[in-house]
């Protein structure tokens, strides 16, 4: 996922560190000044996130969300 604001470029920072946060909530909407989606997401511990991403972006992470791959939560030991 290509980052296209700084706030972008952290929360993408941190999934790839595999950092997990508790979600109170989250939005979804699309601007139509910049034309892009932003995603909030309200953890339940801190400020909100804020993530700008493109419609492709957006649409590749709904796929994702609906067919989620299988990963090991304990590491082989």
């Amino acid at each position: 996922m290509e980052a296209s604001c700084p706030l972008a470029s952290e929360a993408v920072g941190q999934m790839a560190g595999k950092k997990v946060i508790a979600v109170k909530d989250w939005t979804c909407g699309m601007s139509d000044e910049i034309g892009r989606v932003v995603l909030t997401i309200n953890p339940t511990e801190g400020e909100p996130i804020l993530v700008l991403m493109t419609i492709l972006q957006a649409a590749k992470m709904a796929q994702e969300l609906r067919s989620p791959k299988r990963v090991s939560l304990l590491s082989p030991r």
